[in-house]
């Protein structure tokens, strides 16, 4: 099998075995928040078409390299660029899939924070609830919401030894900004306890009325061969540049064959919309209003692209708690 084939399909192989559920793909890609968060960014200007107009926007640049590859080869710091930017992508369009399959579940249509005010919240009374839940049932500990409590609790402390520390040697013309900063931080802890208390008491308490959010009303589940077919496209264009970044052997030839994939993904994003467009036909009239659009072909696509922001948030806080550990 020629060397490039055999790299191609020995990764799909490997992204497919870890794309089954959300931590085993994390676990395989291992992207950073720093990786992350200019996707994030992209992700929440894509507000027209949603998800396919991050994709598509995304992508944009790397077609543009590769048609460029027929007057001269890209350097290595450009390869390295796409290089990133098609890992998240393709993270990103996984994950995706995983909203699709009902492997990751949507928000609710109305959020338990529109009962629950935060500042209603004391700290101290989530902080003696959630250790008494510990001590009646230590399995309390390993969920997530407490999981996270507990650890912006123990950044929350940290903090303070830093404060009590430091101001005292702080000279007095700035102790008012040092203060203030201080204030702001603690502030942001608590507000990160508040909502992982609400998500928890969400969990237990759900809303009586019909809280399903349109992704879970549609059969979304038909999305998910397109983004399958997406996603080995995606994975060809990541193996091919990372061959092309070890190899440098025929690296303009390799990359120009690459450049037809393009038409191969136009198609797909085409479908997806199409896909869209004819899933909400199926949804009241009363629900697609609540979303203030006339465009009802890129409602799902937009209400995808606002579940992995939000998905990807989370996820991108935790991982910034653990690291601060």
């Amino acid at each position: 099998m020629d060397p490039l084939e055999k790299r191609v399909t020995g990764d799909w192989f490997e992204i497919r075995e870890a794309a089954g559920g959300y931590e085993s793909l994390r676990e395989h890609f291992r992207l950073s928040p720093d990786e992350l968060e200019p996707h994030v960014e992209k992700l929440k200007y894509s507000v027209e078409q949603g998800i396919v107009e991050y994709k598509r926007a995304t992508l944009g640049p790397l077609f543009r390299m590769l048609e460029s590859t027929k007057y001269q080869s890209p350097g290595l710091p450009v390869i390295e660029n796409q290089i990133a930017h098609a890992r998240a992508l393709l993270y990103i369009t996984l994950i995706q899939r995983l909203f699709t399959e009902g492997r990751l579940k949507p928000s609710r249509r109305r959020r338990v924070e529109e009962r629950i005010d935060p500042d209603d919240l004391g700290f101290k009374d989530i902080l003696q609830d959630v250790n008494r839940r510990i001590r009646e049932s230590p399995e309390a500990e390993k969920h997530k919401p407490v999981k996270m409590i507990l650890l912006q609790v123990g950044m929350f402390r940290k903090e303070q030894e830093t404060f009590k520390k430091l101001l005292p040697t702080i000279k007095q013309e700035n102790k008012r900004a040092f203060v203030l900063n201080f204030k702001k931080r603690f502030g942001e802890i608590i507000d990160k306890i508040k909502r992982n208390y609400i998500d928890l008491l969400e969990e237990e308490n759900p809303p009586t009325e019909d809280v399903r959010n349109p992704l879970e009303i549609v059969a979304l589940a038909a999305v998910a061969p397109i983004l399958t077919a997406q996603c080995q496209v995606l994975a060809r264009i990541l193996s091919t540049l990372g061959f092309v970044r070890e190899e440098k052997y025929k690296t303009r030839e390799i990359l120009m064959r690459l450049a037809e994939v393009r038409d191969s993904m136009t198609g797909l994003f085409e479908r997806e919309m199409r896909h869209y467009g004819r899933l909400a036909e199926a949804l009241d009239p009363a629900r697609i209003e609540e979303y203030g659009s006339a465009d009802v072909s890129g409602l799902l696509s937009r209400l995808l692209r606002q579940e992995i922001v939000m998905f990807l948030e989370r996820e991108i806080s935790y991982d910034k708690t653990l690291g601060s550990r």
